[in-house]
């Protein structure tokens, strides 16, 4: 139950606090005093949107806050347990702050929450009906959310897994076209990365090749050179009569006839000993690499034609031959994620229709689900419409299939017919404001009955109501006040005389400012207000003598409401 909502700097308020009461609350008002403003700052506390626009003129932020008491509301209580709120005594308070620059705060008895959780636990608490629902009721596309609100938990589990499936599904099918649309590129880089592989696997490339190739074609071009150079060096340290080798021997032996007179002597000798061995070997080296050295033209074009071909390799997949070969591990690992993704597209297509043969199980079960909600929810609003001054009207609401979207596979429209013997048809076609306005509380009245929150908020449900039939809603307000807290914004004395508290809400001016005021009013002050809605002037003795006939009106009718409930 909503205890105390405080307001600051929303609109035309500055700053107001109002208390209410258990049972039916009241607030009227000239037009334009702010009584909506009320129950906007209220909408906004629940988690509603927040507008800048709302905040004051001249202000740079603003505030709701609103205290709730929900000991009774085992409901609300699990989710502040589940949300890891602590609720001392039982209270609970929402608190919204906006500032000029955007920022948008959620507290929960004073910790911060997201808005999510904020709307989470506000529906747990009070239910607004605003005038735009009436719009919503005249438009067709808005009647499933009737339907579905209706609806248990298991229901909603429904909703919310054919939602989810429909959003895999598709995303899945976005996946394909895509694919698909992309099949004719795939097949022609398909098509490249496999000449390219087999060209350039056909080489049979070798790391370092390239560099061995220049490196032997540069020897067989310098042939000639290199075979008169070693033939020169061999034959001076190894073949010619006076060679190195045969001069490090004479001065080896030289050294020998003296190294027992010096020790440097026999050092010398030692050395000279190993340069001969070194020469030795040097010219034997020097051997080998002249029997190596031969000019092969045939080779030589055998070089050639290997370079062109690594040259050509690395023009088209190059610069360089390792760049080729890590073309070559790409094309091959891009071949095969090509190969899979073929492969993947199949088995794409196969999942989509097992989603699309599971989605569509679960439609037909939200659709049954939607159909025993129906009959239901028609034939509680029927019941509520006969206290209502409707007992004549047949209600229908047709589920008839449709293309599965998000929602299902469903189209829901309320169809009414107000008189006997008129055809059922589409409500934008043939209710009348009024009517509206009755068949809107009597959805209320039904959700209330079922699911109801501790608080329900009416803004000005009664449009298009008057005379008998204002009568007759203010009795089904009270009514639903007997178990629920009820706010009501109305310009009708009928509904405002059956409250059980009735506030004014007053414009203001105070130092060249309007501004919005709220007040509770004591008994003489409901009967001057009641003389006010009736139309009369306030101080008239006919106006106020007709008021006070309408308070003792609607207590006497309260008492037999009471007895009837039990």
């Amino acid at each position: 139950m909503l205890l105390e909502i405080d307001i600051h700097n929303i609109a035309l308020i500055e700053a107001l606090s109002v208390e209410f009461s258990p049972g039916f609350n009241v607030l009227t008002g000239e037009t334009g005093a702010g009584k909506s403003i009320v129950v906007d700052s209220l909408n906004l506390a629940l988690g509603g949107r927040a507008d800048r626009e709302l905040i004051r003129a001249g202000a740079d932020r603003a505030s709701v806050r609103a205290l709730f008491d929900v000991s009774g509301n085992a409901r609300a209580k699990a989710l502040l347990g589940e949300m890891g709120l602590e609720c001392e005594d039982g209270l609970v308070t929402v608190l919204r702050e906006l500032t000029a620059s955007g920022r948008n705060v959620c507290r929960v008895n004073g910790m911060l929450v997201p808005l999510a959780q904020l709307k989470r636990l506000t529906a747990q608490l009070a239910d607004i009906h605003g005038q735009h629902e009436h719009q919503a009721l005249m438009d067709p596309a808005r009647h499933m959310g009737f339907v579905d609100a209706f609806g248990d938990g298991a229901h909603r589990e429904l909703l919310q897994s054919v939602a989810e499936q429909y959003a895999q599904r598709m995303a899945l099918a976005g996946e394909i076209k895509r694919a698909l649309s992309g099949a004719a590129s795939r097949e022609r880089e398909i098509e490249d990365l496999t000449r390219a592989v087999k060209e350039i696997e056909e080489a049979r490339l070798k790391p370092g090749e390239e560099e061995a190739l220049l490196k032997k074609n540069a020897l067989l071009e310098n042939a000639g050179r290199v075979q008169e150079a070693l033939d020169t060096a061999y034959a001076l340290i190894y073949d010619q009569p006076s060679n190195a080798q045969e001069a490090l021997s004479l001065a080896a032996k030289a050294m020998a006839g003296i190294e027992e007179l010096d020790a440097r002597y026999r050092e010398i000798r030692e050395r000279v000993d190993e340069a001969r061995v070194a020469v030795r070997e040097l010219g034997r080296e020097l051997g080998d690499l002249r029997e190596e050295v031969e000019y092969d033209p045939a080779l030589a074009d055998r070089i050639a034609d290997r370079l062109e071909t690594i040259r050509r390799l690395e023009k088209r997949y190059g610069p360089e031959l390792s760049d080729v070969l890590d073309y070559l591990a790409d094309a091959k690992a891009r071949l095969g994620a090509l190969a899979a993704g073929e492969d993947g597209l199949e088995e794409k297509k196969k999942r989509l229709r097992a989603m699309d043969a599971r989605l569509k199980a679960d439609c037909a079960r939200l659709t049954q689900s939607r159909k025993d909600l129906s009959e239901k929810l028609a034939a509680g609003i029927l019941s509520h419409l006969r206290d209502l001054g409707m007992g004549k009207t047949r209600l229908e609401i047709a589920i008839r299939p449709a293309k599965i979207t998000s929602t299902g596979g469903d189209d829901v429209e309320f169809l009414l017919s107000p008189n006997p013997g008129e055809a059922l048809k589409p409500l934008s076609a043939i209710a009348s404001g009024g009517e509206i306005s009755r068949v809107m509380l009597a959805i209320k009245a039904v959700s209330m009955e079922e699911y109801g929150v501790d608080s329900m908020v009416f803004d000005e449900i009664d449009t298009g109501v008057s005379g008998r039939m204002a009568q007759a809603v203010g009795e089904k307000m009270a009514k639903i006040a007997a178990s629920r807290q009820v706010l009501c914004v109305t310009h009708l004395p009928q509904i405002a005389a059956l409250a059980d508290r009735h506030f004014v809400v007053e414009k203001t001016v105070a130092e060249g400012r309007t501004g919005s005021n709220v007040r509770a009013l004591d008994e003489e002050g409901r009967v001057r207000e009641i003389a006010r809605l009736v139309g009369g002037a306030e101080e008239s003795a006919s106006a106020l003598a007709h008021a006070r006939n309408l308070l003792e009106e609607a207590k006497a009718r309260k008492r037999l409401l009471a007895e009837r409930n039990g």
